[in-house]
């Protein structure tokens, strides 16, 4: 194979590739997702909260870390559970926690600041801490960054399949979508096995090169963690397996049907 024929099939195989793992991680984050796993996993047992109320908190952290990102709405889902929580107890004849939030200090709902500081002070058992906020906040930057990554490998990609069709014609069109496709699930296949093995440590790595600064271990009782638990990103990285393979399977057979 000529090396022009080599560089357009390299670099489209790659920007394909990319984009494949990409199309599985939009499927895995969007809300049905985060609301159905959360709605089957969050540690009830653990919190105070039902799972109702953690599903809330997941959906808002949801939207917060990959939609809107609005704070006074996820601090208003926060409060809302909270004024949930504490009316129950007080109809019991228990006693609100030291620890609590202190709600009443928050005159409007829509107000963040008011917000922001009822809940300072207060245990992560019942809140988000502004470490965990600001995780949230490393989150949405890296999402705002992956969609740049995604775009560019979108138009390298198309002008790597047009260039391949000048070069090559469709035989090579075929061998850069089949190559993507496979390159996808073999790196796939062994991420998969790593994490069978080793989730956690899998888990840990995973966050040690994406949020190198280290603010993602929060204690294990926090209102983040009950919320999505450990067992809900198991789920949510077999969806994501499942869209990208689902993907580069598709890629491999329309890449086959070109070749011929």
């Amino acid at each position: 194979m000529k090396l022009p024929n080599c560089i357009a099939a390299f670099i489209t195989t790659i920007a394909l590739a990319i984009l494949f793992v990409g199309a599985g991680v939009a499927v895995c984050t969007t809300p049905p997702v985060t609301h159905g796993l959360s709605s089957f996993f969050s540690d009830d047992q653990t919190s105070p909260f039902t799972r109702s109320q953690l599903t809330q908190v997941a959906d808002a952290t949801r939207d917060y870390s990959f939609g809107e990102h609005d704070r006074t709405a996820l601090y208003r889902a926060i409060y809302q559970i909270d004024m949930q929580l504490r009316q129950d107890i007080t109809s019991s004849g228990g006693k609100v926690p030291q620890d609590f939030p202190n709600l009443d200090i928050v005159k409007d709902a829509n107000d963040g600041g008011q917000l922001a500081s009822a809940f300072a002070g207060a245990s992560e058992l019942y809140c988000f801490s502004p470490e965990t906020v600001s995780h949230l906040d490393d989150c949405y930057s890296l999402a705002r960054t992956a969609l740049v990554v995604l775009a560019i490998c979108g138009i390298a990609a198309i002008a790597g399949l047009i260039a391949c069709g000048t070069l090559g014609r469709k035989r090579l069109i075929g061998n850069a979508l089949m190559a993507a496709g496979i390159l996808v699930i073999v790196v796939f296949i062994a991420l998969g096995v790593f994490a069978v093995i080793d989730f956690n440590r899998f888990f840990t790595l995973f966050h040690s090169v994406f949020f190198s600064q280290g603010n993602w271990t929060f204690p294990y009782d926090s209102l983040l963690i009950c919320a999505l638990p450990t067992v809900f990103w198991v789920g949510m990285g077999v969806i994501w397996l499942i869209a990208t393979a689902l993907v580069s399977i598709l890629s491999i057979a329309i890449g086959a049907l070109v070749r011929k």
